[in-house]
């Protein structure tokens, strides 16, 4: 990492960075370990894009931001098996007016994941990052509290898209999702790879495009209860 700050006077123009471009071949999602990439942002004021696989809650140091503001990113993406409550809210305290995309997959609290519903609100409600048009808060173990807090947030009539797949979304998320009229104003919603069964079909009448496939099976205890609903990608 310390290649990307001693180089800084070389690429004065990068404008898109991948920090963690590694697949699951090579080393799985929660063995790469970040830190504090505030100085990424510092150094680099024309990035736009910035993605980032890799966790490190579990690791000493951890991925980590300093609060600041930066006037051009506009996309940021982190990919995460477990994302740790700390890093949601030093996100939350970035200033950055360009925002338009942001993707965040929360993963599981087998591998560092600690955060819950009122963690991600601030993002949720429009106050984080009120210009956004694409929001991806994905690989979750609360989706379903996700739907409900966006069945009555202001920001839904203002986004284009919203992602919430790879996670526990069931029926019952899924209700409530549907049931709320803004879901109409959005171009495309993606709840693929998730625990949608009884509800899919209604998802076809809605005007946006609507990607659903791969909804994984519930499996039940002999009781009629539920096993655990896992996110997708962990380890």
């Amino acid at each position: 990492m310390d290649y990307l700050l001693y180089t800084q006077e070389y690429l004065p123009n990068l404008s898109a960075l991948f920090i963690g471009d590694i697949e699951d071949q090579e080393y799985m999602i929660s063995s790469i370990e970040q830190s504090e990439l505030s100085y990424v942002l510092e150094v680099y004021p024309k990035l736009e894009i910035l993605q980032i696989r890799g966790d490190g809650s579990r690791w000493a140091r951890g991925l980590r931001f300093s609060k600041l503001r930066h006037d051009n990113l506009i996309a940021l993406t982190i990919e995460s098996g477990g994302l740790s409550r700390n890093v949601i809210s030093d996100i939350c305290d970035l200033e950055l007016p360009a925002l338009e995309y942001l993707e965040l997959w929360s993963g599981s609290n087998q591998y560092g994941a600690d955060s819950c519903i009122e963690d991600v609100m601030p993002i949720i409600s429009g106050e984080a990052f009120p210009n956004l048009k694409y929001l991806g808060l994905r690989n979750s173990e609360y989706t379903d509290d996700i739907a409900i807090a966006f069945a009555q947030s202001p920001l839904m009539d203002r986004l284009i898209e919203l992602d919430l797949s790879l996670g526990t979304l069931s029926d019952a998320g899924a209700e409530v999702l549907l049931s709320c009229s803004a879901i109409h104003s959005l171009v495309a919603l993606n709840i693929s790879d998730c625990y949608v069964h009884q509800v899919l079909p209604r998802f076809s009448e809605l005007d946006c495009q609507v990607t659903s496939d791969r909804q994984r099976r519930i499996y039940r205890e002999p009781d009629g209860s539920e096993y655990q609903r896992y996110c997708l990608v962990a380890e």
